[in-house]
């Protein structure tokens, strides 16, 4: 069985995570046993895609927010007109939309199909 590997960046709050795609490409083996590695990991390449477009969606959110925000400040500051409520509402937003990210990143997914195709590489 060869197994070969793709580095993906994923974006993130604090930096970049970087993270493996792994394929395998098997000229003998159980082809029962292939396929459900193969489902497994298609599977889990589409929890990882979805996990990323959520993460990146929160931060789009996130941006948006804050830059309303410091509008609203500033224009606050500059015509004495109160947004305070606003400005408060935003922020509050923020603060939910940063707990997001947090359960995001505390997302469990199952990578024993790719356990299972490295201990196979390994015999």
């Amino acid at each position: 069985m060869a197994i070969w590997a793709r580095r993906v960046t994923i974006a993130a709050r604090k930096g970049r995570y970087d993270a493996i795609r792994i394929g395998m490409m098997t000229t003998t083996g159980d082809s029962s046993s292939r396929q459900e590695l193969t489902s497994e990991l298609a599977a889990l390449d589409r929890q990882l895609r979805d996990l990323s477009e959520q993460w990146e969606t929160v931060e789009r959110s996130i941006t948006e927010k804050t830059r309303r925000r410091r509008e609203l400040i500033a224009q606050q500051e500059e015509t004495n007109q109160d947004h305070g409520e606003e400005i408060n509402r935003l922020q509050s937003d923020v603060y939910a939309l940063r707990d997001r990210l947090d359960q995001l990143r505390d997302s469990h997914l199952d990578f024993s199909a790719l356990y299972r195709i490295l201990q196979q590489a390994k015999t």
